[in-house]
Order: C-alpha cells, then sequence, then structure tokens
C-alpha cells in the first residue's frame, strides 16, 4: 500500500474527483451530439394534439373525433390518420432552409400556448424548423400534406 500524508491523499483526492468530472462532461457532449444526429418526431411522443392550425386551415378535437374548418373534405377517421401520421414521422435533422416560412400552430395538452413550426422550401430543398432552433428535413410529399391535408 502506498504511504502517503494525509495532504497527499487529499491532493490524490482532488485529482480524481476532476478526472471524474472531465469523464461525466465528455460523455454528456457526447450524448449531445449524437441526440442531434437521430431522426426526431415534429411533436414530443407523449403529446395529445387538440388543434392542429395550418396556413388556411384549423383541425381541433372534437370529443372523441375530429372536424376541419374550413371543411377539408375530409371525415373524423380521416383527420385522425393525417395527425397520427405526422405525430409518427421520424424526421432527419436538415440545414436551416432561406425563405419565408408558414407557419403551423399545434396546441397539446398541458401546455396554454402553441407549439409553432416554421416550414420552409427553397430550390427543391423542404424543412421545418422547430422551437427554439431545431431543423427537421422534409420530403415534398410531407410539405405539400402539412400544407393542406388530402384524402
Amino acid at each position: 500500500m502506498f504511504k502517503l500524508s494525509r495532504r497527499g491523499w487529499n491532493n490524490v483526492i482532488i485529482v480524481v474527483v476532476l478526472i471524474v468530472i472531465t469523464l461525466l462532461h465528455r460523455l454528456e457532449i457526447a450524448q449531445q451530439e449524437n441526440s442531434a444526429k437521430r431522426a426526431r418526431p415534429l411533436l414530443p411522443e407523449s403529446a395529445v394534439v387538440l388543434t392542429w392550425q395550418g396556413p388556411s386551415w384549423q383541425i381541433e378535437r372534437i370529443g372523441q373525433g375530429w372536424r376541419s374548418g374550413p371543411d377539408l373534405g375530409l371525415d373524423s377517421t380521416q383527420l385522425a390518420a393525417h395527425i397520427e401520421a405526422w405525430q409518427g414521422w421520424l424526421l432527419p435533422p436538415g440545414e436551416a432552409v432561406r425563405g419565408n416560412p408558414v407557419t403551423l400552430k399545434i396546441w397539446v395538452a398541458g401546455q396554454s400556448d402553441p407549439i409553432e413550426v416554421g416550414l420552409y422550401q427553397d430550390d427543391g430543398k423542404f424543412a421545418a424548423l422547430l422551437p427554439p432552433s431545431t431543423w427537421l428535413s422534409l420530403s415534398q410529399e410531407q410539405y405539400r400534406s402539412l400544407l393542406r391535408p388530402a384524402p
């Protein structure tokens, strides 16, 4: 065994604590980088959508069903399928896209303010900007579906 003075052992403990802190910090940074590279949904998995408002339409929950205003020509089951599909998308991280956004507002249970999602299109690139500053890539079909749900 090592024979160290009390002061020597204190120094050993300080160095070990600094090493542990450094390792934990590097692990946290690695997790953040890995998280930024993973596909994400538009909304948190546990979010219960109450209203999904597009540029010229709105889908709102009425009891167990859904209705749209103005009428999109979709019944409650089709509207529910659109909401579920949108919530189920896993979108890859994307790069910032220039242009004027089309804003979607999504009210979810438990939050007083809506979640605002900006949809961007520029030169064949489509993206969604989630708060605070997370860019996700969209396909052209996904972009069109979010702009105006169709049967």
